[in-house]
């Protein structure tokens, strides 16, 4: 029974999580095909994990199944124990969520001077446009290269226009589409008009960096605290169950578990809350997510 009804609160934290989340449960016909782990693949690259989405779910599971089996063994208790192991088996995906946005954030901040070095390069011509970007893959921005490279050998293949492209698709982020789709325009248009707008591209880059790194100062208490919150109360909740018989008898009875579970979803859901309430504010936002070069508007206004 115990273990039916852990099972029962664990779906039941999971679903309150999507939900949180933004991804409510659908009752749909799964779609054919690896699209979904194709995006799941495309997460880790962009996180810098070198594993497929099977090892990195393998790896999480198998923590949050040792974790729990240490828990239960500390504290007898099996709602318990299931909580803060749920909790443990997602730290993979927290550290590689962080390392993402550190990654994302390197490349934001690194665009205004990969910018300055590319229209620097067309100015003085000594470089065409394609030069340039393969020069940025060398020499450019550290954040940078690895994209650029990939760019590099994509476009000796597909040409520049389907590698800016998929590199676009890649980063999947609202400034690095503002500069490749700027880049692609050129290809296709010339560059002396890019010139002008990529001037102004680089004051906007600069002064959305400038914004978001104060939003994000500002807001290191609230995340703090929100952390604080949600992980305390179950540590605490640990201690206790694992040094009194009283609560350990308390926590394995029905009322037990509708105290545990009513407080895990009001946590998941509070967190939730202070999360969301704390996310940085979007400067600019994806427009032209299609993966089509020709969908893109033109930079005189002609389709």
């Amino acid at each position: 029974m115990n273990v039916l009804a852990a099972l029962c609160v664990g779906v039941a934290v999971w679903l309150a999580v999507e939900a949180a989340a933004g991804r409510p449960l659908r009752w749909t016909r799964p779609q054919r095909g690896p699209s979904r782990r194709r995006v799941s693949q495309v997460w880790l690259s962009q996180a810098g994990a070198a594993v497929t989405p099977t090892q990195f779910w393998a790896v999480s599971a198998g923590l949050a199944g040792i974790a729990f089996l240490v828990l239960y063994a500390i504290d007898r208790t099996v709602i318990v124990a299931l909580l803060p192991a749920m909790a443990i088996g997602a730290v993979p995906y927290g550290y590689w969520s962080g390392q993402r946005a550190k990654r994302s954030n390197a490349q934001y901040e690194a665009w205004p001077d990969a910018l300055r070095q590319v229209t620097g390069a067309l100015r003085a011509g000594i470089a065409t446009l394609h030069e340039a970007l393969v020069e940025l893959s060398v020499s450019g921005p550290e954040a940078l290269r690895p994209p650029m490279a990939r760019y590099t050998r994509l476009a000796e293949r597909v040409g520049s226009l389907a590698a800016l492209e998929t590199v676009r698709t890649e980063l999947a982020d609202p400034i690095s589409d503002s500069v490749l789709l700027t880049f692609e325009q050129a290809v296709a248009e010339g560059t002396a008009l890019v010139l002008r707008v990529l001037d102004g591209l680089v004051g906007q880059v600069v002064g959305d960096l400038s914004l978001a790194e104060k939003v994000r100062t500002s807001q290191t208490q609230s995340r703090i605290a929100a952390w604080g919150s949600l992980t305390i109360p179950y540590g605490l909740l640990v201690f206790l169950a694992s040094t009194t018989a009283a609560y350990r008898q308390f926590y394995s009875s029905p009322v037990g578990l509708v105290v545990v579970t009513g407080g895990a979803a009001a946590s998941v859901a509070g967190f939730a809350i202070v999360r969301r309430l704390a996310r940085p504010i979007a400067t600019t936002e994806r427009v032209f997510t299609t993966t089509s070069p020709a969908a893109a508007p033109s930079l005189n206004g002609k389709k």
